[in-house]
């Protein structure tokens, strides 16, 4: 009994020296994490919209939905809107798909970053590969109004074999993406209108759902 007693409080010091070492490494590294992940987004944000040289973080609030947006506003050297990047992360097949996308003052997709995935590796995970993203960005360069779905959902993304949810999901962020756009271009100042919008579901009457498929 009195063995045992021993060996009781003796898992119990463990356990608490255990303890109380996680927590003061998880107060260390977590201001780090943090850190990290805001320069690999500061960074993400820059290469989406190459012509802006700051952003300002914005926030635009749907009354109607009573739901408040944030996204980036970029700025040019001399203080003119280069365009936003919005923050969006659609349900992929093994969990949310972390990206950001850059939209410039007219409207035109300028490119996306995956900052974080879990999808299938070799298959969903090919959305940060050249193999999805040069294709892709030579859809949004050749068509001013591009049908942002995968190709057998009737529109002009080339999606990647045997990931359709994958692609799928990435096509849903690209025009959560362009949706808010729409939504805060009326307080963005002075938006040359060059381009036509791209084409999102929500514009396309005749549109196929996007949820469902096969990875």
């Amino acid at each position: 009994m009195k063995d045992m007693l021993h060996m009781g409080l003796f898992l119990f010091v463990i356990a608490a020296v255990a303890g109380v070492l996680l927590a003061y490494t998880e107060s260390v590294t977590a201001p780090l994490i943090l850190e990290n992940q805001r320069k690999a987004e500061e960074l993400a944000r820059r290469e989406v919209l190459p012509n802006a040289e700051k952003f300002n973080e914005s926030q635009f609030t749907d009354t109607v939905a009573s739901q408040t947006y944030s996204y980036s506003t970029g700025l040019t050297g001399n203080g003119e809107i280069a365009g936003v990047v919005v923050k969006v992360a659609p349900k992929g097949y093994a969990g949310p798909i972390e990206m950001v996308v850059g939209i410039d003052k007219t409207g035109k997709i300028n490119g996306y970053k995956i900052l974080a995935q879990k999808e299938t590796p070799g298959l969903g995970t090919k959305l940060s590969e050249p193999v999805f993203a040069e294709p892709f960005k030579k859809l949004i360069s050749e068509k001013a109004t591009p049908v942002l779905l995968v190709k057998k959902d009737g529109g002009d993304v080339d999606g990647i074999t045997a990931a359709t949810i994958s692609s799928r999901a990435f096509c849903k962020g690209v025009n959560e993406a362009l949706d808010l756009f729409k939504k805060v271009q009326p307080q963005l100042t002075a938006i040359p209108q060059a381009l036509p919008l791209p084409a999102t579901p929500a514009d396309t009457a005749s549109q196929t759902s996007i949820t469902g498929g096969n990875q």
